[in-house]
Parts: structure tokens; sequence; C-alpha cells
């Protein structure tokens, strides 16, 4: 029988995925000059949520076509198809 340390080895060097994406995701909103923290980003299924101040995310829906495709082009957001 294989001792438990055995066994969680594999899972030993795996990243946060979710936390690399939004991350990835804030580098994307603050080159386009949206000034937004990793906290106010959640992600589901197709779709990125932001929790910020109605101006921020009247921004963001300003900017939405050109931020949609910078994040596309990020291989491990390639899903990404709506900001709300």
């Amino acid at each position: 029988m294989l001792k438990l340390n055995q066994l969680l080895e594999r899972f030993k060097n795996l990243t946060n995925n979710e936390k690399v994406r939004k991350q990835l995701i804030v580098e994307v909103l603050v080159n386009n000059e949206i000034p937004i923290n990793i906290n106010q980003i959640s992600i589901s299924k197709n779709t990125i949520f932001i929790k910020t101040k109605p101006i921020i995310k009247t921004e963001v829906l300003l900017k939405k076509e050109k931020i949609l495709k910078q994040i596309k082009e990020i291989g491990c957001l390639s899903f990404i198809s709506n900001i709300q």
C-alpha cells in the first residue's frame, strides 16, 4: 500500500489556475487604464464578472470589444466571451 505522501506527490507542483487567470485579466485591464484588483474579478463559465464602482464598470463596457480581443489572445483565456 502506498503512503499518503506518495499519492499526493503528483499534486505538489500544481498552481492555482483561477488565480493566474484573474491576474492575467487584471493586467489586461490595467494596460487599458482601468484600475482594478484581483479581488474584484470572478470568472463563471465564459463570463468575467467585475464587482466594482459603477463608473469603472461603465469604462470597462466602453472598452469591452478591445479588452475581449486582448483577453482572447491569451491562450488560457480564449474561452472568455463576455464581461459584465
